[in-house]
């Protein structure tokens, strides 16, 4: 029976072939070993990247008041880009605690649900064009639901990272558990609130979309909970 070319038999290797060998399997055992560190250092840096974009986005969009007439319309306009503004950096800001306190180890999951949280952060410039083109309810609907989708996965990341890091405490488990089942219940309340309420009084809905992270970045969670 003709072997096959592409399969080596390991004995018939020199040995220096085979010290070479091994070294290559430990210096590739000690990289997937270092992979999840490496991983946290480029999700971060990933997710400075794509909000400072996604920033520079939004502000691009604001026209500037050629007219007295268009002037009105130009402070409208900052107003609502504070608003994304603020809100993008109080997701900024949860996150860089959640890796700086407890995501130490990112696992494969993790990274995948950040990328659909910035996925979803990214139309984020659009909802916002829409809104300074249009003040309309509908707008600001869409804005929201794009807004709570984006709180979900947040959540989400710090629910999977912090287990993750408490993995051998099971009460630990526990706790994490009922606080990220109280904090969703929490957010999806609220936000369907504020989602209705904009379908009735965009301004106000806008107003409280400014105010949550506010309140969120001047009282933060205590991190000393883990979530």
């Amino acid at each position: 029976m003709p072997r096959n070319p592409r399969r080596h038999n390991f004995n018939q290797f020199s040995d220096q072939e085979k010290d070479k060998l091994k070294n290559v399997k430990k210096e590739l055992a000690e990289a997937q070993k270092k992979e999840p560190e490496s991983l946290r250092e480029h999700l971060q840096a990933f997710n400075d990247g794509v909000m400072a974009i996604i920033i520079t986005i939004i502000v691009l969009e604001i026209q500037p008041a050629l007219h007295e007439i268009h002037y009105q319309q130009f402070i409208s306009n900052i107003a609502v880009f504070l608003i994304t503004f603020f809100i993008v950096a109080d997701f900024w800001y949860d996150l860089h605690l959640s890796f700086s306190y407890y995501i130490f180890k990112p696992s494969k999951a993790i990274a995948i649900l950040d990328f659909f949280f910035l996925a979803d952060l990214s139309l984020l410039p659009v909802m916002t064009k829409w809104i300074m083109a249009e003040n309309s309810s509908f707008a600001v609907a869409n804005f929201g639901i794009v807004f709570l989708i984006a709180k979900i996965l947040e959540y989400l990341i710090q629910y999977f990272g912090a287990k993750n890091t408490a993995r051998y405490s099971q009460i630990m488990r526990i706790i994490i558990s009922r606080s990220f089942i109280r904090k969703m219940t929490v957010t999806l309340f609220l936000n369907v609130i504020l989602i209705i309420l904009s379908l009735f009084n965009a301004k106000l809905a806008m107003i409280l979309y400014l105010i949550v992270p506010v309140i969120s970045f001047l009282f933060p969670v205590k991190r000393n909970k883990i979530m």
